[in-house]
């Protein structure tokens, strides 16, 4: 009997050209009955840890069952593999390139298969540059009818993710993160989270806050808190330390961007990055 369920969709495709309605046409023509949810398609071509960035961050709030498609694929065509696995209760279909790597150091991994089974893909042919329509499509949609992952294929022995230090002790005692992602806001989102903030101790305004070697001050609590283009820092609704500019784009204020330093000192400390 099919499942009513959710499949998401995550690409970098945009909405100009007709791949986002290939790829629904094709899932609901095998599960007519889903909902289908558009995540994004405006992550930047080709940038798989902003795609990483934005699954790992929307992923919780849907709920168990959930079928997510992510297509940010610069290498589609090689060897690379697709792979569908299972974290915390949700399945994600996706190149095996690095878009899991947020997902799995927050969720536990549950089951993870290479996908081979070519039954479940579109036929007569998969396309070698679409497969994000000629394959991870169909096979969400045979998942949100209630396939079992075991039939898709093997478990892999490995899988890819991407290089990214997680944020660090310096000598000093600062701690010391990088910009992970920037928004269309031009707001620059660290991969320090609120509770690793709490460890770096401070005078009575707490810890100062260094983007790219530039003092942007103590955390405060909104954008209004700095005067009209001044940068602020703040913990942000994903609970991560970001730097902003007040009715401006913290990137070009500060040039900074993905990869910048972020560094949390205490209070007098030099905020070299």
């Amino acid at each position: 009997m099919a499942k009513r369920g959710i499949v998401t969709l995550l690409t970098d495709f945009g909405l100009a050209d007709p791949y986002v309605a290939e790829m629904k046409g094709v899932i609901l023509g095998i599960a007519p009955e889903v909902t289908l949810v558009d995540v994004t398609h405006q992550v930047p071509s080709g940038d798989v840890m902003a795609g990483a960035f934005v699954l790992r961050q929307s992923l919780p709030y849907f709920p168990v069952g959930t079928v997510h498609v992510v297509v940010v694929d610069p290498t589609v065509g090689t060897e690379r593999r697709i792979i569908a696995a299972r974290y915390a209760g949700q399945t994600i279909v996706f190149p095996d390139n690095g878009l899991i790597t947020f997902v799995d150091r927050d969720q536990p991994l549950e089951q993870m298969v290479a996908v081979r089974n070519e039954h479940y893909f579109l036929a007569p042919g998969v396309s070698a540059t679409f497969h994000g329509r000629d394959v991870m499509a169909p096979v969400a949609a045979h998942i949100a009818r209630g396939l079992a992952l075991d039939q898709l294929g093997p478990a892999p022995e490995s899988f890819k993710l991407l290089d990214i230090p997680p944020p660090c002790e310096d000598v000093d005692g600062s701690l010391v993160g990088q910009v992970i992602y920037v928004d269309k806001f031009g707001n620059l989102i660290s991969g320090i989270s609120a509770d690793e903030l709490d460890l770096v101790p401070g005078d009575e305004t707490g810890p100062e806050i260094f983007c790219g070697g530039v003092s942007v001050g103590a955390l405060q609590t909104s954008y209004a808190s700095a005067p009209a283009g001044e940068p602020v820092a703040l913990i942000n609704s994903m609970s991560l330390l970001e730097v902003a500019v007040n009715c401006g784009r913290a990137c070009d204020v500060l040039s900074a961007g993905l990869g910048a330093a972020i560094r949390v000192a205490r209070r007098g400390r030099r905020g070299g990055s």
